[in-house]
């Protein structure tokens, strides 16, 4: 069992490292911009806007925590290695909670989902850290850490809190960690009810079953269809599994239902991974001799995950022998000067597939600076500051780049945006196009 419980930690920390690698694109960027607000509020000390700021529908927690990563390392790398490490806790949660068996935390740490949001700059990973180590918590019957966990879940998501929330009702200690939980939340309660009452919150189009089923096998295989009647089986032996499982089940159904949460974005279902794991354990533990069996093929996705984000990586760091617009503009661009980067429309954001070999010319590891836009950061390129220099990152051409001012502006087009550049108004001092491998530059007349 150790030396399993360690194998299964070294494939966690390295699929999710290798996830971290893959996650280093514009999205990183343009999550970090919405939670700015939060740590603006701090540099200003307006601790109450900072303690009740939520980023859409979401809680403050991460916000904070994000801030306060920002104020000792500014750099992308931090936000998605603090995710990934998130994400490695869950899993350790998991072979602590179940000590007698391996497969909750092979579930988990080869579960396409998690693995997919595993590195984001957001709060999903958090909150599997969250909810796996309250289930932990109520296993190893540890009631102070159980509260710890009620606490952080009310900041971190509301399918969270609900997930901690019946963990926490079925604890012999109810009374004290629910009073933890409603005591925390007091302080949330007010913008949570303005959301929850306002029509602006309801507008996410309506579930298209197919659809939603057809992007899943897509994204996430098929391991968790045939993973979904061994579940089914464990209910009848793990009622406390089921009961938090079924419960973060039907308050998600409803937030689609609702119009509140997207039917087209699964970032939700990797809070139904800690529940669901213990219930293929429960299936699985009168039926011993199909846990090798079990084992090989949760041990086979993972190897084709890893073998993939590899794959990914390997073609990341093969497009940098290839020259591109952005590698002329670095060796030109100055303090002062902008670079806006325009991609083509592709998959949505919530498909995390995408790679960006030409956002991996900056280093993740180099501190950036935000910086302040009058409107929505999406329509203004979630600006940041590197080097000096202002880098803009726009998902689809849009007025607002022609408005952009700087000393010097250098405008990029690639991943299908190079095919569209008439689409974007000049500055008044650029040149006209050219191209440089894949891409089109226009920078400054002379450049």
């Amino acid at each position: 069992m150790r030396k399993a419980a360690v194998g299964i930690l070294l494939f966690t920390a390295v699929s999710r490292l290798l996830r971290a690698a893959c996650r280093w694109d514009e999205w990183s960027l343009h999550y970090a911009t919405y939670n700015w607000d939060t740590r603006h509020a701090l540099l200003a000390g307006d601790v109450g806007a900072a303690l009740t700021g939520w980023v859409g529908l979401h809680p403050p927690g991460y916000p904070l925590l994000h801030a306060v990563i920002s104020f000792a390392w500014s750099a992308p790398a931090a936000w998605m290695l603090t995710s990934a490490l998130a994400s490695t806790v869950a899993v350790f949660a998991l072979l602590r909670a179940h000590p007698q068996t391996i497969v909750p935390a092979l579930v988990i740490a080869t579960d396409p989902v998690q693995l997919h949001y595993a590195a984001e700059v957001n709060n999903y990973p958090l909150g599997v850290m969250v909810l796996a180590l309250a289930w932990m918590a109520h296993r190893r019957k540890q009631p102070i850490l159980l509260c710890v966990m009620a606490f952080f879940a009310c900041w971190t998501h509301m399918l969270v809190a609900v997930g901690v929330g019946l963990i926490a009702a079925l604890n012999n200690r109810r009374v004290l960690v629910l009073g933890v939980m409603a005591a925390c939340s007091l302080v949330l309660l007010p913008e949570a009810w303005s959301i929850a009452t306002d029509s602006g919150s309801r507008q996410q189009p309506p579930l298209d079953l197919e659809l939603s089923l057809r992007d899943a096998i897509d994204r996430f295989g098929l391991s968790w269809i045939m993973l979904l009647p061994v579940l089914l089986v464990g209910m009848s032996t793990a009622a406390h599994a089921a009961i938090v499982w079924g419960g973060v089940v039907l308050v998600w159904c409803g937030t689609v239902f609702t119009g509140i949460a997207a039917p087209h974005q699964f970032p939700y279902a990797c809070f139904l991974g800690v529940p669901a794991a213990a219930l293929i354990a429960a299936a699985l533990h009168p039926r011993p001799k199909l846990i090798p069996l079990l084992c090989v093929l949760l041990a086979g996705r993972g190897l084709i995950a890893v073998i993939t984000d590899a794959e990914q990586v390997r073609a990341i760091l093969h497009d940098q022998d290839t020259e591109r617009a952005i590698d002329v503009v670095l060796t030109q661009a100055q303090t002062g000067d902008a670079i806006v980067l325009v991609r083509g429309p592709g998959a949505p954001d919530d498909d995390k597939r995408h790679t960006s070999p030409v956002l991996w010319r900056l280093n993740p590891f180099q501190e950036v600076i935000p910086i302040d836009t009058v409107g929505p950061p999406a329509f203004e390129g979630h600006p940041v500051l590197v080097d000096g220099i202002r880098v803009y990152t726009f998902a689809h051409p849009r007025e607002a780049i022609g408005e952009i001012r700087a000393d010097r502006v250098f405008t990029i087009l690639y991943d299908g945006a190079e095919q569209n550049p008439g689409k974007i108004a000049p500055h008044a001092d650029q040149g006209p196009w050219r191209v440089v491998g894949p891409d089109r530059l226009r920078g400054p007349s002379g450049s």
